[in-house]
């Protein structure tokens, strides 16, 4: 009979080691452990067919790898690779397209923007449709260089 370590049994099923050693605690367990003696104490070693009907084992990538494999002997139900070149060919170009319409968007974005900050400038508060837009920025600057009551007592 084979017997795995926590670490092992851990590896094979998926679950923590500390669930493997609760395992191993159990009263109905005890015919099925062994302890072996270690480096740093006594080790743990669980019967590989207990812990396989308690947690049931995982698949590991090596199997998987042998199950695809189609040599007459093995039964795979799964369909067989299709070449997908045409499908990858068809998604690059929709990435190009996004990727160009995004480029467009950005400028046309920054475009908006400097139009903005234009606009704010022609149209700022206290600009009348008599007044220029000279006018307006002057008079503009002439109201943020004026100081308030308390700035003009103190500083």
């Amino acid at each position: 009979m084979s017997y795995l370590t926590l670490k092992e049994a851990a590896e094979a099923t998926g679950f923590n080691e500390t669930t493997i050693r609760r395992l191993c605690k159990r009263q109905e367990s005890k015919p099925f452990i062994q302890f072996k003696k270690a480096k740093n104490g006594i080790m743990y070693t669980v019967q590989a067919n207990y812990l396989f009907s308690v947690y049931p084992p995982l698949q590991s990538d090596r199997t998987l790898i042998y199950t695809r494999v189609d040599n007459g002997y093995t039964n795979t139900s799964e369909d067989p690779i299709q070449d997908y070149t045409s499908l990858l060919a068809a998604k690059d170009e929709i990435i190009q397209l996004l990727k160009s319409e995004t480029a467009y968007l950005r400028s046309e974005n920054t475009g908006l923007r400097e139009e903005n900050r234009e606009l704010k400038l022609l149209l700022a508060p206290g600009f009348s449709s008599n007044s220029s837009p000279a006018e307006a920025v002057t008079e503009q600057k002439s109201e943020q260089n004026k100081k308030s009551f308390w700035q003009r007592l103190f500083g």
